[in-house]
This record gives C-alpha cells, sequence and structure tokens, in this order.
C-alpha cells in the first residue's frame, strides 16, 4: 500500500489514518507467488471536520506557533478571535490560511485567554459553528 501522505503498508487490510483533509493518490501494488505484479490505484478525498487546539505559543520556534482551524478542506471560512474586551484581534475568511499568529496591531498581544469563534462550510455543504476559547501563552 502507499496511501498517498508519505506511508505505507504492507498487510492486506491495512488501515490508515490521514492527519491532514485533501486527495490522495491510493496505490495497492499486488504480488503473486510467480512474481508478477499488478497495480491499482484510486483517488481518495479525506475530509477532515474542523478542530482547534486549546492553546499556543507564538514564540517563532517552529512548533505551535499559529493557532490554525485544522482539518478541511474547506469549501468557506469565516474565523474570528476576540480579546478581554471584545475587541477583534484576528479575522480572516481565506481558506487557506495560516492563522494568527499572536499579535495584534502589529504588537505581540499579551498572554492570557481569548476568545474566538468560526462558521466552517465542509464539501458537501455540512457547515460547523463554534465557539470557545485559546490560552495564548509565550
Amino acid at each position: 500500500w502507499d496511501f498517498g501522505d508519505g506511508l505505507g503498508g504492507f498487510s492486506q487490510n491495512d488501515v490508515h489514518t490521514y492527519s491532514t483533509g485533501g486527495y490522495y493518490a491510493i496505490v495497492l501494488t499486488v504480488t503473486d507467488t510467480a512474481g508478477c505484479q499488478d497495480t491499482a490505484m484510486k483517488i481518495l478525498q479525506i475530509i477532515l471536520e474542523p478542530a482547534l487546539p486549546t492553546a499556543f505559543t507564538p514564540n517563532f520556534d517552529g512548533e505551535n506557533d499559529f493557532f490554525i482551524i485544522r482539518g478541511g478542506p474547506f469549501d468557506a471560512l469565516d474565523f474570528k478571535i476576540f480579546n478581554n474586551w471584545g475587541q477583534l484581534v484576528y479575522s480572516t475568511t481565506d481558506i487557506n490560511h495560516t492563522g494568527w499568529d499572536g499579535q495584534f496591531n502589529l504588537q505581540d498581544a499579551p498572554i492570557g485567554v481569548y476568545t474566538w469563534a468560526y462558521t466552517v462550510v465542509m464539501p458537501g455543504g455540512t457547515t460547523f459553528i463554534r465557539e470557545g476559547d485559546v490560552t495564548l501563552m509565550r
């Protein structure tokens, strides 16, 4: 098996979990006892429901630097983040957004808890409307 994401397997009924939504070319290559091979391929669309972490650390160490909605792919997105005073500190409708980098007015936002809200439309029309909070740590 080649699952199209850099991973594969060798058992007859392999099970695979994808960490990112998108299109993947799944390839199965079979070899019989005489050494003859055959290959089958199928394009598979993986759709993952939106998910958000409960904290992030925008210190630019390469790990957990952006607060981003994981999952997808998304057909539409409206994502907003507010501070304790209800000020909008981040907003995007870009389905390919890189996430909030912990900045507000071109300066580091203070450590603390921020409120978020999103509306996400998935392929096929399923809509998720969620709100919650995230802790910004440095």
